[in-house]
């Protein structure tokens, strides 16, 4: 039977898949096996950790960090907004609990409209560190983090290490279909950046820079206004002719009980961010191709070989997920979740549609415009605020 044009069309898109997943997973592979040194000396260490809510397991987030093997010294600095925000009850016992190990500030003013860069910028103040490194507060981390850290900074003009991050303890759908998007997307598009194309992308989930580099882009001031930080803290960094890579350890983001809206939300926001930023992210849905796959069977259902051609297709995406993950956090989904991995198709492209149409965004009750390169604009009723030379350089890069 002569298959028609439509679906020769979505059949040939299908089959980009069949060649761009398999590469998913050797970068994975590469990266998370990837020798590095030890570096001649081991670097003083800050590690900052701001921190809003109450995130999934968050004091085991933080116990994490006192299980980290380093020679060196180094020091954890917690961060909230206030003593209102719930996370403050649990950071204070904690930093009572390990004096001389941990210390608590509370955010100094409001420089910025990026809240996540307001605590950066108090935390840092109070850092003593010849590096400073960044963990979210919903991460998780390996005792390894900062030995690697410390050898992929010694390397000739790396000035910024970042990890991967995975996605683990999901016990919602919510939570499973995040981290099946963190596992098979977010991780193999950065792996394959950085280990077949050469082109590292700065995870703002975990993350460490030389304080002299921070210094010398213009601190955290520079990307106080905008939305998505670590990407462009990245373009001061290619931009000054600095490299950056990414450590073989991930990082596990913890995500227990999110819900479905938490899930759309994250991942339009950072679809929004992607098409403001990435001039491929228009080649992004050819890495889903059970979804070309069934749009051809569908199209010609009388056709036997698209029907086998789809039951391929959905056997290869479901053995990219669980593999990646496998690769990721040593272990894949359970039956219990492993079914939804083409549910997580769907969903994922329907909020990639929708960021491609999001132009505002809600943050911690205040609802700002995200305009180009993903600066943000408070609404009419704010205040403005005065610009300073910090705005003005990072604003060249546009």
């Amino acid at each position: 039977m002569e298959i028609p044009v439509s679906s020769l069309v979505l059949l040939s898109m299908a089959g980009v898949g069949w060649l761009v997943l398999p590469w998913g997973l050797v970068a994975l592979w590469r990266v998370r096996h990837a020798s590095i040194s030890a570096p001649r000396r081991w670097p003083s260490i800050s590690v900052l950790k701001p921190m809003a809510g109450l995130d999934d397991q968050l004091l085991e987030n933080l116990n994490s960090h006192l299980a980290i093997d380093y020679p060196g010294e180094w020091k954890l600095l917690l961060g909230v907004r206030n003593e209102a925000d719930l996370a403050y009850p649990i950071a204070k016992a904690f930093v009572a609990a390990n004096q001389g190990r941990a210390e608590l500030h509370l955010q100094e003013g409001v420089p910025g409209f990026n809240p996540k860069v307001n605590q950066l910028l108090t935390l840092t103040k109070y850092a003593t560190g010849e590096v400073i490194a960044i963990t979210d507060s919903n991460v998780r981390v390996h005792p390894a983090l900062l030995r690697e850290h410390a050898a992929r900074l010694a390397e000739p003009k790396v000035a910024l290490s970042s990890n991967l991050f995975v996605g683990v303890d999901e016990g919602s759908v919510g939570s499973a279909l995040d981290n099946m998007s963190i596992n098979a997307f977010c991780a193999a598009s950065s792996a394959t950046a950085e280990s077949l194309l050469k082109m590292t992308q700065l995870v703002g989930k975990s993350f460490a820079v030389k304080r002299e580099i921070l210094v010398e882009l213009g601190g955290w001031e520079s990307v106080k206004d905008v939305l998505a930080e670590d990407q462009r803290f990245g373009a001061l960094l290619r931009q000054s002719g600095h490299r950056t890579r990414l450590c073989p350890t991930p990082v596990a983001n913890v995500q227990q009980t999110a819900r479905f809206g938490h899930f759309w939300q994250r991942h339009a926001r950072w679809s929004m961010l992607r098409f403001h930023l990435l001039p491929g992210v228009w080649a992004e849905p050819l890495q889903l191709p059970f979804l070309w796959a069934l749009a051809a069977a569908l199209c010609s259902p009388s056709s036997p070989f698209l029907w086998w051609f789809l039951a391929a297709t959905t056997a290869l995406s479901v053995a990219f997920t669980q593999l990646a993950t496998r690769i990721l956090r040593g272990r894949p989904f359970s039956f219990r979740w492993a079914w939804l991995i083409p549910v997580r198709d769907f969903a994922f492209l329907a909020a990639w549609v929708r960021g491609m149409t999001m132009r505002t965004v809600t943050w911690r009750g205040n609802r700002l415009e995200v305009v180009k390169n993903t600066y943000l604009q408070a609404g009419p009723a704010a205040p403005p605020r005065e610009r300073t030379a910090a705005d003005e350089r990072t604003r060249s890069v546009k």
